[in-house]
């Protein structure tokens, strides 16, 4: 991808503030994504709700330390037990692609079965339907995302499990790079990635 295809394709502050989205690769079979989290990012008790995606996908860590928590559905009618908690399901249609966000659909319990640490080279894999969410554990910690192939098709909500009622605002997110700011994005992961070795798509 040249610098203005990653610019269309790139967004500051995606989701909360202090996490930057660069994407670095675009087909419809394999997209990569390199995350940036900096600032207060690394202080969230958890960077977004836990939720599930349209795609399988692959995270290497690149630099800092990070958290991976899946998450079990309970059904409806099943007992509670001291670990599971009740979260307000929404749907979620990204504006990025013309939605119109989140919408409230249901109450749903969810447990946290698994929590993992990783650390710079180390990988997981997640597929679609999974559940989970991501903990930043030092400032400056980068990741790369790489997705495969869309099983949920554009324009089909995902879901998105919160505590809160109310949806968070988006204003001030989704904000697009300069040619200077995607410039140097890519040379810290071009200089991030000479270190690291992993193996992923081509």
């Amino acid at each position: 991808m040249n610098v203005d295809e990653m610019i269309a394709n790139s967004y500051r502050n995606f989701h909360v503030k202090g996490f930057d989205y660069l994407c670095v690769k675009r087909t419809p079979e394999h997209t990569r994504k390199v995350y940036f989290f900096d600032g207060n990012v690394s202080q969230l008790p958890e960077v977004v709700s836990p939720h599930d995606h349209r795609y399988d996908f692959a995270t290497t860590v690149l630099s800092g330390v990070m958290s991976n928590s899946t998450y079990w559905e309970i059904p409806r009618g099943h007992h509670l037990g001291s670990e599971a908690r009740v979260y307000n399901e929404f749907r979620w249609d990204t504006p990025l692609n013309g939605g119109d966000g989140f919408t409230f659909n249901k109450e749903t319990a969810l447990i946290e079965d698994r929590r993992l640490r990783y650390h710079p080279g180390q990988t997981y894999q997640m597929l679609a339907e999974d559940l989970h969410t991501i903990r930043m554990h030092s400032e400056g910690t980068v990741i790369v995302l790489d997705q495969y192939a869309d099983r949920v098709p554009i324009g089909h909500p995902t879901r998105t499990f919160m505590l809160d009622r109310e949806a968070p605002k988006l204003d001030g997110l989704y904000e697009r790079f300069t040619p200077d700011q995607l410039t140097a994005r890519l040379r810290q992961y071009e200089q991030l990635l000479s270190a690291v070795q992993f193996k992923t798509a081509a």
